[in-house]
């Protein structure tokens, strides 16, 4: 990908142009970036009730994975666990352009946040994060993890 970048301090508007073949994920990532509406969630604190206490406005490159437990949905970042008022599927949605992928039937990870990836006895995986904490890759999820590794490494 070519970047050229103008300044022209006559300029009465800012204005960027995409040229694009086809629509990928970094594309979309730009796109968002200028218009300002890269992906956040709220919620609070895991330990705290949701209908007290402060809301918390998390931005998704801060987290580590989503999981869903007892139907409910919690954030983990270096900070914390937070309790999100959201569902995994609409997060896998509006967060897979910014590397978030589903690797079992209540995890989404951050592929951004991966320490390592070490496999194990039957064939699973498993993701380790520089937090210490580990998701397994379960195994019906391990081929679209793999194919969207190689999506995202191509695009990066």
């Amino acid at each position: 990908m070519k970047l050229n970048l103008y300044e022209d301090k006559n300029l009465k508007e800012e204005k960027v142009d995409i040229h694009f073949t086809n629509m990928r994920p970094v594309i979309k990532q730009l796109i968002d970036t200028v218009k300002s509406e890269r992906p956040t969630l709220s919620g609070r604190p895991a330990d705290e009730d949701m209908d007290d206490g402060e809301e918390i406005i998390l931005d998704a490159k801060e987290i580590y994975y989503l999981d869903h437990i007892d139907r409910k949905l919690f954030a983990y970042t270096k900070d914390g666990v937070f309790r999100i008022m959201n569902t995994l599927s609409n997060c896998e949605e509006m967060l897979w352009n910014y590397g978030f992928v589903r690797v079992s039937k209540s995890n989404l990870i951050n592929i951004y946040k991966i320490k390592q990836l070490k496999p194990d006895a039957n064939m699973k995986v498993y993701a380790s994060f520089d937090n210490g904490e580990r998701i397994c890759i379960n195994r019906s999820y391990n081929k679209s993890f793999k194919e969207y590794l190689q999506k995202m490494r191509r695009i990066g």
